[in-house]
């Protein structure tokens, strides 16, 4: 097992250190509001003070800080619409003099902030931004590397396969940025993978007190991947009793309770930018007609400010790879696994609905499909749990060429999101494949964060490959769920 843990550390680190090194500030989905929240969490501003206009025009609350934390105009890549400029329209200061730092994050919960944020406060410019994305490629490295290895311990390739599945480039990119979404995702990865196994520990523990206090919506996933995950397996609640898994979990809980009463968040609503009105009626056609495809596409790979996309056939080919584990998972599973994977997938898609019509009328669009990844991923890993479906894959001598490849078809993608990305913003949005040139370079050079990713991505094949041996009866965490 350490050495399975030691391999997927080493793996969805070097993931996250590629994108860690490749984005430019505020190179991905809300980064310019996270990073100011770090900062300020480290320097005691745990609450707005004041209110300011951001670089898009838009008033929200606001802190002290360094004018070097943000370049002059953050939003240069992206705001001046179809242009999409490369990063070397950012405008960066050494400036140290304190202004007013807008966030719209400026009330979310300091969890995340105080765990990744010490190196923005020791150096609040672009080395600073880079020493936090690096340690939140660390964390949330730690996490991802615990469901691999309590996979691994449960001689269940199937399950290390999905781990490797649910962490799609739209989650490394999280991860290697500065943006709590990354690690709620992850958390959850292992609580789901902690409580499928019946490993309900320490680490099951840390996880759902991450879940409980990273995020707004982050109580409601801890509940619900703990009720999904316990109803699948029929273990009995009381499993969550014991201590190891007790303190932390309700620690977590007690925070999250006191962060609700002292944070309230409905200023966060407001805004200068005009709302159209709208319509029920409309926000569904809406997102009948596009909203619905964006989320589908984000959750494996739609980047920067959902400007930058994918390749059409990647995303077919990650869901492709996900329908081959599910599909056979509901004809192999037993009914409560059916149940399961069924409503964990349309709980996921109405949660989604219901905060697109929601907000929309009050900030225009909303939800995105990550935010509900912390219990979407759950589709995938539960279908991993299927010991028949291992069992007649490994019977007929398809078990390891089956995993082997699925995980080796995502190293490739892995390495095509990044390149896609960094050609992206050296050069602008329109440009052809090319990650090594254009106008904008990161900091270390195009070279270093591709081959990051090229040996993250070939570890994973690495332990996924060690990993794939016949399951049997002693060892299989899933034999309950057999028909």
């Amino acid at each position: 097992m350490r050495r399975a843990f030691s391999f997927a550390f080493a793996a969805f680190f070097l993931l996250g250190v590629a994108w860690a090194l490749a984005l430019p500030v505020n190179g991905t989905y809300d980064e310019k509001q996270h990073l100011v929240r770090a900062y300020a969490v480290w320097t005691g501003q745990w609450l707005p003070h004041d209110r300011a206009a951001d670089a898009s025009g838009i008033e929200t609350n606001a802190f002290t800080g360094p004018r070097s934390l943000l370049p002059e105009n953050a939003d240069c890549t992206w705001l001046d619409k179809p242009q999409y400029h490369p990063a070397s329209c950012l405008v960066t200061t050494g400036d140290r003099s304190d202004t007013l730092v807008p966030s719209a994050a400026a009330r979310y919960s300091p969890v995340y902030y105080a765990l990744i944020g010490l190196p923005l406060r020791i150096s609040p410019d672009n080395t600073g931004l880079i020493g936090s994305r690096l340690l939140s490629a660390a964390l949330t490295a730690l996490l991802l590397a615990t469901a691999v290895a309590l996979a691994v311990r449960a001689r269940n390739p199937l399950l290390t396969a999905a781990v490797v599945l649910a962490a799609t480039p739209m989650v490394i990119n999280l991860n290697g940025s500065i943006n709590p979404n990354g690690m709620e995702i992850s958390a959850a990865i292992l609580l789901f993978v902690a409580v499928l196994t019946r490993s309900i520990g320490w680490p099951a523990g840390i996880a759902a007190a991450l879940l409980f206090t990273i995020r707004d919506l982050g109580p409601f996933f801890a509940v619900a991947v703990l009720a999904v995950s316990l109803f699948v397996t029929r273990t009995s609640p009381r499993e969550l009793l014991r201590r190891p898994f007790l303190i932390p979990a309700a620690a977590g809980v007690v925070f999250a309770l006191f962060w609700m009463a002292v944070a309230a968040r409905g200023s966060d609503l407001e805004t200068t930018r005009p709302i159209p009105p709208t319509t029920s009626g409309a926000i569904l056609r809406d997102i009948a007609d596009a909203r619905a495809e964006f989320w589908v596409r984000q959750i494996i790979g739609q980047f920067n400010y959902g400007e930058t996309t994918v390749s059409i056939g990647m995303i077919g080919l990650w869901y492709l790879l996900i329908a081959a584990l599910v599909l056979p998972a509901l004809y192999f599973g037993d009914r409560r696994l059916r149940v399961a994977i069924v409503t964990t997938g349309v709980a996921s898609a109405v949660l989604l609905v219901a905060l697109e019509l929601y907000f929309a009328p009050k900030v225009g669009h909303f939800a995105h499909g990550r935010y509900v990844m912390p219990l979407g991923v759950g589709v995938v890993l539960m279908a991993g749990v299927v010991e028949r479906y291992a069992a007649w894959l490994s019977g007929k001598g398809w078990l390891r060429p089956l995993v082997l490849i699925g995980v080796v078809l995502t190293v490739p993608m892995q390495l095509y999101a990044l390149a896609r990305v960094m050609t992206r913003f050296q050069h602008g949005i329109s440009h052809g494949l090319d990650p090594l040139g254009g106008t904008w370079q990161p900091p270390v050079g195009s070279l270093l964060p591709l081959l990051c990713c090229l040996v993250g991505a070939v570890l994973l094949g690495v332990i996924v490959t060690r990993s794939s041996v016949r399951p049997t009866a002693q060892h299989s965490t899933a034999n309950t769920l057999s028909n």
